[in-house]
């Protein structure tokens, strides 16, 4: 698959999107949220297969939040709906600076779930996925077209790779952070603290 620009990421997300919930693709904007077109369960659910049919990617079935509760623990990210310093300081390493009023103050898990809902939020992690799926075969230089599933096959010799998932992806993600950044920090203010 040929790298795309973002223009053409958009348009074709926009496409998906229009698509799906029956409206012009005019109004499909970065800045919108997908629930604001009118989008419910099952049709996010149908955008999700969409675009993971049209881009050639496989995309995470839950949140990068909810993904690093799993490694670091429960009441390390979020506490009682909101997220801790710890769940912000993740949240801001992952998320481009942009956002990061987004997570100022107390933020609420539903409304980090709502953000995961914006047609840009969409648009960054369509265009990292692709980052991962091959356009050339490293066994010949071939091209890679879709196979079966989330598989791609070289054209010319007929080599085929599983793609990664985005779930795969953001777990491998979450787990260097945990060792890069998080261990470091937690470590050193025990260290303190037994210090005091």
């Amino acid at each position: 698959m040929p790298k795309m620009t973002e223009s053409e990421v958009f348009e074709k997300f926009a496409q998906i999107v229009a698509r799906s919930l029956r409206i012009d693709a005019s109004q499909v904007t970065p800045d919108v949220y997908l629930t604001d077109l009118g989008a419910e369960s099952l049709d996010l659910i149908e955008i999700t297969m969409e675009t993971e049919s049209q881009f050639h990617i496989f995309l995470p079935d839950k949140s990068i939040l909810d993904t690093a509760v799993e490694v670091f623990g429960p009441e390390v990210l979020e506490k009682d709906g909101y997220l801790t310093e710890e769940g912000k300081q993740l949240m801001l390493c992952r998320l481009p600076e942009a956002d990061a009023p987004t997570f100022q103050g107390a933020v609420a898990v539903k409304d980090l779930q709502h953000y995961f809902l914006k047609v840009d939020t969409w648009l960054r992690m369509i265009e990292g996925l692709v980052e991962h799926t091959p356009s050339e075969c490293t066994a010949c230089g071939g091209a890679m077209a879709p196979s079966m599933g989330f598989r791609m096959k070289c054209t010319q010799c007929g080599q085929e790779i599983t793609l990664r998932s985005g779930e795969e992806l953001n777990r491998a993600w979450v787990q260097e952070y945990y060792v890069r950044d998080y261990r470091p920090r937690a470590d050193a203010s025990v260290s303190a603290t037994v210090a005091q």
